[in-house]
């Protein structure tokens, strides 16, 4: 078979043209994309809380929930383009589980107690009105727990040898500070009294005292301000 010079020439401009088409609808459908998404974006919540008067050990790092009877800040910067906003003019309300906690122009930090004193999750939402005529809103959920007692044995696998164990109760999530608190604890079903320091417990145990034997020490901590409180249970191991 044999092609002429105005054959394949046409072969050629088919496929420019083909080609060309391809680029333009592919530009087509980028431009329509680039449209939708270039829309201008919502501003950006940024709420920020903390428990006022619940107490943790020193070195504890997490966050500091709060407790039943904890009162709790919250506060609220709005970012929008990037940049923070003045909200000073703007009007703000804040609701805590649809309830109206308060609001008014500029009213970016609140200060508030959970209602019903129970530990739960609390849902605290964010209201601008009349943002560029628009109405703004923002939930954020905070989590209130109970008391948390701990008793903390520095012994590798809860195993100690001598004939003395030294335990530490560590408070978390009390109103009041670990000095405020009352501790009761028991060894063995046997109440004792610690004589180093409240939080601090010796435990001696006679000479005889067999090798595997199980140590059951148990605490209660409570917050005589508002009857708070919290049980722990720790069991070691004695090894001769």
């Amino acid at each position: 078979m044999w092609y002429n010079k105005s054959m394949v020439q046409n072969g050629f401009l088919k496929k420019a043209v083909f080609a060309i088409l391809i680029v333009i609808f592919t530009l087509f459908v980028v431009l329509q994309t680039n449209a939708q998404t270039a829309q201008p974006s919502l501003p950006q919540f940024l709420v920020t809380w903390r428990a006022l008067n619940s107490f943790v050990p020193p070195l504890y790092v997490g966050k500091v929930l709060p407790g039943a009877r904890s009162r709790i800040t919250a506060s609220l910067e709005l970012v929008s383009n990037g940049k923070l906003v003045n909200l000073k003019s703007q009007t703000i309300y804040w609701y805590l589980n649809d309830n109206l906690l308060g609001g008014g122009a500029g009213m970016q930090r609140i200060t508030f107690s959970p209602y019903d004193g129970t530990a739960g999750t609390l849902v605290l939402r964010i209201e601008l009105p009349d943002f560029g005529g628009k109405l703004l809103m923002h939930e954020v959920t905070i989590p209130v727990v109970r008391p948390v007692a701990v008793i903390y044995a520095p012994y590798p696998n809860d195993q100690f040898s001598g004939s003395q164990a030294t335990v530490k109760a560590l408070p978390y999530f009390f109103n009041a500070s670990s000095s405020a608190l009352a501790f009761e604890w028991s060894v063995n079903g046997v109440s004792v009294e610690s004589k180093e320091g409240p939080d601090i417990l010796h435990v001696n145990l006679p000479g005889d005292t067999p090798s595997n034997s199980k140590v059951n020490i148990s605490l209660t901590m409570q917050n005589p301000g508002d009857s708070t409180m919290a049980i722990a249970s720790k069991n070691l191991i004695y090894q001769k």
